[in-house]
């Protein structure tokens, strides 16, 4: 029989939404629950400025921290001064953020996977903000609302957390928040964003607010290669799925993965895979896997 899902596989996995949505306050506020959630909290500060209780003290969190808490952690969130209110035409906020509780077993193990830091910053990527839309559009839908979409892009979320607190972890910064730290991530994520474009060094500086030496060292500093270099194993990777799994001809794909000049895209093929684009496409390598570019994933 088909159709019908295994009762304990169901609650294995199970990712229960108990509210999801985008708040923001224009007053101050303030939630205590210093006895104790009762259920997984993810909190993205988009906007303005919060304090939270966490271990003994407060923390500010600024826009791009993502506050976690687990059940029975203490919970207590402050917006603004107690004794001042901005105007009802005001167009500043004291805080906005995307807020997510949830509970059920899959939950339970995906915080087991790492210890998780309390407040960490993930930044306010559209590609990690597009998510938590999503996850919000999905809870609002009234007629056709489909559980097992906001359960997974609930694990997407989750999941790709996990991936920003791995890169973390590799750079030893893990659980602090340092400021390069996140600067060094935004800069691999913009490389690996725009790979297929022609940017240049002052493009990346401009994305992160650095000077152009000062982004090229910390970034060489960090992963050990200079920013092109990176670029170049991208587009590497790029070229590789394009060519062995598409329909482009060798000077497609090599343009579509921002090689303008075909003899250079030729060169630099052979020097990094050892072997040519159209080698490469005809099997030479005896696997229909895409070789592993270092540093792209």
């Amino acid at each position: 029989m088909t159709g019908i899902q295994d009762p304990a596989s169901a609650v294995k996995d199970e990712v229960h939404i108990l509210s999801a949505g985008y708040s923001v306050h224009r007053k101050p506020f303030v939630s205590n629950q210093r006895d104790g959630i009762q259920y997984y909290l993810l909190r993205l500060q988009t906007e303005g400025t919060c304090q939270v209780w966490q271990e003994g003290r407060y923390v500010t969190a600024e826009p791009g921290d993502l506050l976690l808490y687990r059940p029975g952690d203490a919970y207590e969130l402050r917006i603004g001064s107690q004794h001042e209110a901005l105007p009802p035409d005001a167009d500043t906020v004291y805080s906005g953020d995307y807020y997510l509780m949830c509970s059920g077993s899959w939950m339970d193990a995906w915080w087991e996977r790492f210890k998780r830091p309390g407040i960490i910053r993930v930044g306010l990527d559209d590609s990690w903000l597009n998510i938590w839309r999503e996850i919000f559009r999905e809870r609002r839908r009234l007629h056709d609302n489909l559980q097992e979409i906001g359960d997974y892009l609930v694990r997407v979320l989750c999941l790709s957390l996990d991936r920003v607190i791995g890169d973390l972890a590799d750079l030893g910064s893990f659980p602090q928040k340092p400021r390069f730290s996140y600067m060094v991530q935004r800069m691999k994520t913009y490389i690996e964003q725009n790979a297929s474009e022609a940017f240049t060094l002052q493009d990346l500086a401009d994305h992160v607010g650095l000077s152009t030496s000062r982004a090229g060292h910390l970034f060489r500093e960090t992963f050990g290669q200079s920013v092109m270099d990176y670029a170049i194993e991208v587009r590497i990777s790029m070229a590789c799925e394009r060519i062995r799994f598409g329909a482009m001809t060798l000077e497609q794909a090599a343009e579509s993965c921002g090689f303008h000049s075909y003899s250079y895209f030729h060169r630099t093929f052979r020097a990094r895979m050892g072997l040519s684009p159209r080698e490469y496409r005809d099997g030479k390598l005896g696997s229909l896997e895409k070789p592993q570019v270092h540093g792209v994933t």
